[in-house]
């Protein structure tokens, strides 16, 4: 994805953390890690990552943060993109973070698979960096975080369950935002260990 640049209040939102969480299907059709790796198939159309054109139910991003379900306020959604563009700069990991209200009739797994293909999250080198995308349905009160192949070592799937427990009294006292920022920190500071580099952007949730 070549990114550029309150209703909050009483959502028992992520209650059912447990019911969604991070991608790990080993069935390689809804597999988001063969997702976020580009395939070599030539067929056309293709994506940005070289991978098969996809169309995203959402329009196209406007930076690694968009909150279509108002989520954040200014200050707290600037904080967070601001961290997410010095992730991209130092560690060539692009993780977008998005909020709709519902994914209607289709399951949260599959419309953020969808969001993940259409946008091409992720560098075409799939040597270098990975892809992350993090995507809450308010009304359903569910999550779901999309990683790709080559970042699963630095993010195993329990190590993500594990680290979005933490945020689960925030979101019971309505603190959404305060609840993903402390997500995504978490899910940073676990890469900035694995990886070697360091944020000057601090969101919290670190060991």
């Amino acid at each position: 994805m070549r990114l550029s640049t309150k209703r909050a209040a009483a959502l028992a939102l992520l209650l059912c953390l447990s019911a969604s969480g991070c991608s790990r299907s080993r069935d390689a059709a809804t597999d988001a890690r063969t997702l976020l790796s580009p395939t070599p198939s030539p067929s056309p159309p293709r994506n940005e990552n070289g991978g098969p054109k996809v169309e995203s139910p959402l329009p196209r991003p406007t930076g690694f943060v968009n909150d279509y379900a108002n989520v954040f306020d200014g200050e707290s959604k600037s904080r967070l993109e601001s961290a997410l563009t010095e992730l991209k700069e130092k560690s060539g990991v692009e993780f977008a973070v998005v909020t709709v209200e519902t994914t209607g009739d289709q399951p949260i797994f599959e419309y953020s698979l969808a969001v993940a293909k259409g946008w091409g999250i992720g560098p075409k080198d799939t040597s270098k960096g990975g892809g992350l995308l993090l995507l809450l349905a308010t009304k359903e009160r569910k999550w779901r975080l999309q990683v790709s192949r080559n970042l699963e070592k630095d993010l195993p799937d329990e190590e993500c369950k594990r680290l979005a427990e933490e945020s689960l009294k925030l979101y019971r006292e309505g603190k959404v935002a305060e609840g993903v920022t402390k997500y995504v920190g978490a899910l940073v500071a676990r890469l900035e260990e694995a990886r070697g580099f360091k944020l000057s952007s601090k969101l919290g949730g670190g060991r």
